[in-house]
């Protein structure tokens, strides 16, 4: 199966992820792989602990289909993780690639140099740009999200954006809005599922076995 590899790092935001690696292995059976820069347990800002599956030092791109940057909920411990900065840094040069970063993932691209010259979004405080001579604010765009191959940037609130915008830079087909809607909003009919006929035969046979 296809992969994408999930870096994570202390206090990174798993919720602004999940609904990508949701679309991503429904709809195109690319499987999440997590990624550190150890095999030692990661906790996220929710409070669930991940193990990673493979380190940054094994890391090789002909593996995955992408490298996806989560949101964190302080990012200046990791702008000073020197192991976490010189892999990305590696990426410089980068020009196919693709690597998405969302809500305060683009300030590690940006620390690494990944976003020098290049436009880009984050939710970061306007005062950031006056005090971390890494980030370029004339190249800073306020919008949901913003392409720029081989690398997207969104805004934490993005996520499903962020993972519309993913796909489609992988040349995936993707409609505009996923995961939309409330419960509110559904019929009764939408609490009635059916399976499809092949997998009511699957299932019968299975089942019936117990």
């Amino acid at each position: 199966m296809k992969k994408l590899a999930l870096l994570v790092y202390p206090a990174f935001s798993l919720q602004e992820v999940m609904n990508l690696s949701s679309l991503f292995l429904w709809h195109y059976e690319i499987a999440t792989e997590v990624l550190s820069t150890s095999l030692d347990p990661v906790k996220s800002e929710e409070g669930i602990v991940v193990l990673p599956q493979v380190t940054t030092d094994q890391f090789r791109t002909s593996d995955y289909q992408c490298l996806i940057l989560p949101g964190c909920s302080d990012f200046t411990e990791l702008c000073r993780d020197q192991k976490l900065l010189s892999f990305l840094q590696g990426f410089q040069g980068n020009s196919d690639f693709p690597i998405g970063a969302i809500c305060g993932g683009p300030m590690l691209l940006a620390r690494a140099g990944l976003l020098r010259g290049r436009p880009f979004t984050a939710s970061i405080y306007q005062e950031y740009f006056d005090i971390c001579p890494f980030l370029e604010r004339e190249h800073f765009v306020a919008a949901p999200a913003v392409v720029s191959p081989p690398i997207v940037t969104a805004g934490g609130g993005n996520f499903n954006g962020f993972a519309v915008e993913m796909a489609r830079l992988l040349g995936l087909p993707c409609r505009d809005r996923i995961f939309a809607g409330y419960m509110d909003q559904c019929t009764p009919e939408d609490y009635l599922p059916h399976l499809p006929p092949e997998a009511l035969e699957e299932m019968t046979e299975m089942l019936g076995n117990w």
